[in-house]
């Protein structure tokens, strides 16, 4: 009977094989364009795809090619459904070592390479869609010895592994239903292949996978690829998003407009989108701050209740790493803005001497509604926490208490004596918290690390949702990435203690999630702001309220 039963299995792994379908890109040195996404060999911007020549039974590409740079990336037409791999056999000139090429590219955002010179490496980098966990493992021989090697991925299940000369090197789980969009880069080498192959249980022709959401996304900037010089209403990539709620209710979403290329630093606008019927419709995007081809960085908005007079700081390099502090206001309700105020010099007047004030957020400001420091309008200084405030509506600025050196772009959120919960990104894998006492006045004494708030290295967004009111215990929320081995999976974290603990989660979006902020609406639902999918849309999404109170353990 067992034996029966072992014969009936390998039958069906068998069929399983047979019934798996391939997609060469290369075999035996030879280039099947038809295998490749057209973006793969048209030629473009100065750069050509894939070029090379057949020689001796090898498909040989080099850093230029025909007198072109030569971008040599073998996008695949297709993607993988099911057990899949992707295998090349290839090899690399003697000495020809390149950062990061090649590799395979996992979805856009994964990259399997081999690291710097003399080191032989090899590494799985994790910024991409659904997460996978960083790793490096030494191999004896690296691929830039001019022999034949062998890369490859594979997908079986709900385990992915990663080959190199047909050894495995590792194993991590992966969601077995996910789209596999898997490619090789040989970017800037000189190198021969042998055969490029993709395999799979099913090919398809949709290139992105689909990732559920909590609600209905609408992405309301939209990257429109690199430009030679800038253009209004486009923007290569839009970054760094911040929300806020107008005293007439509009929804206010700012980002930074990169308008050439994608860079942190460069030809970037301040700019916002308005939605007066809750975030059904948008209007134009209103440029809050155009400095030319300098770089304008971190949109900071508060809403002052006392006039309804909207505030925005933001960050100018000039040049990089020097940066300075700028405030506009709106008195219109965000439709234009007025000119630009310096208050640098107000603050590092204010701040311990050798300190350093950076740029705001990322993330909106807040107006502080308890104790005696009610009305209070205060903008965070991310980079290295730093409050800073004004105590007559916005007409002067002050240093206020750092919060301490170990998170990074943090936002704050007033506590309920006066305090102000900073929130920052490590890189460690969990999220730094340190707080400013007397109205964000007083230096913060300690900096703890939330085990239940994981960081993958990004910035992320604390604010107040409700206070202590008819026996109820107040909210705070925190949205970010809701894992620490990718920007993905972003979640509202809630916490009913002031921060000390954060056991309420929802999901909003399970695909890629990188930075975001979220505000509050008048029914208490919660609208998010966040960068979707990679590094050029922001998606914006309403979710319900949350729960008012803690779950039950």
């Amino acid at each position: 009977m067992k034996t029966l039963k072992a014969f009936a299995l390998l039958f069906v792994l068998t069929a399983l094989r047979l019934t798996a379908e391939e997609l060469w890109v290369i075999k035996d040195g030879v280039l099947n364009k038809e295998a490749l996404t057209p973006e793969a060999t048209e030629v473009a911007k100065d750069h050509v795809g894939c070029g090379g020549d057949t020689v001796d039974g090898l498909y040989v590409v080099t850093p230029t090619y025909k007198g072109l740079p030569n971008w040599a990336r073998f996008t695949t037409a297709k993607s993988a459904l099911g057990d899949c791999e992707l295998k090349v056999v290839f090899s690399c000139a003697v000495g020809r070592r390149q950062w990061r090429n090649p590799n395979i590219t996992i979805s856009d955002r994964a990259r399997m390479y081999f690291w710097k010179p003399g080191s032989p490496v090899l590494l799985a980098n994790t910024r991409m869609a659904f997460p996978m966990e960083t790793f490096n493992t030494e191999i004896a021989d690296g691929p830039f010895d001019g022999n034949l090697h062998s890369m490859a991925v594979k997908r079986a299940g709900d385990k992915f592994s990663i080959y190199y000369d047909d050894k495995k090197l590792h194993e991590q789980p992966v969601d077995p239903d996910v789209h596999l969009h898997l490619w090789f880069d040989a970017m800037g080498n000189t190198c021969k292949i042998k055969s490029i192959k993709l395999t799979a249980d099913k090919l398809s022709d949709k290139l992105k996978a689909e990732f559920k959401s909590a609600a209905p996304i609408e992405e309301i900037f939209v990257g429109s690829g690199v430009r030679p010089k800038p253009e209004y209403g486009k923007a290569c990539r839009y970054r760094i998003p911040a929300l806020a709620l107008s005293k007439k209710g509009t929804i206010l979403a700012f980002a930074e407009a990169r308008r050439v290329g994608g860079a942190d630093v460069g030809d970037i606008d301040a700019v916002v989108r308005r939605s007066e019927d809750g975030g059904k419709t948008w209007g134009p995007e209103i440029v809050v701050w155009d400095d030319g081809a300098n770089s304008i960085n971190n949109p900071c908005p508060i809403v002052d209740p006392k006039n309804g007079r909207i505030w925005c700081c933001m960050g100018r390099y000039n040049p990089y790493p020097n940066a300075n502090q700028h405030v506009v206001f709106s008195d219109d309700d965000g439709k234009t803005w007025s000119m630009p105020r310096d208050i640098t010099q107000a603050i590092q007047a204010t701040i311990e001497p050798k300190k350093k004030c950076w740029i705001p957020g990322p993330g909106a400001g807040l107006v502080m509604r308890h104790e005696k420091y009610a009305g209070r309008l205060v903008i965070p200084m991310g980079f290295a926490p730093l409050v800073v405030y004004s105590d007559d509506n916005g007409e002067t600025w002050k240093g206020g208490g750092w919060g301490g050196s170990d998170g990074g772009e943090a936002k704050c959120a007033e506590l309920l004596d006066g305090s102000l919960l900073f929130n920052g990104r490590t890189g460690q894998k969990k999220r730094a918290l340190s707080i400013v006492t007397e109205g964000g006045t007083k230096n913060a004494e300690k900096t703890w690390y939330a085990d239940d708030l994981p960081d993958p290295s990004c910035q992320g967004a604390i604010i107040r949702h409700s206070w202590p009111t008819g026996g109820k215990p107040g909210l705070l929320l925190y949205s970010g990435p809701g894992v620490d081995a990718a920007r993905a999976q972003g979640a509202l974290f809630g916490s009913y203690d002031d921060g000390k603990t954060w056991p309420w989660k929802q999901t909003y979006y399970e695909g890629g999630s990188g930075y975001s902020d979220a505000c509050v609406l008048p029914s208490g639902r919660v609208a998010v702001l966040f960068e979707k999918d990679g590094k050029s849309n922001l998606g914006f999404t309403i979710l319900s309220a949350p729960p008012a109170d803690p779950p039950a353990r």
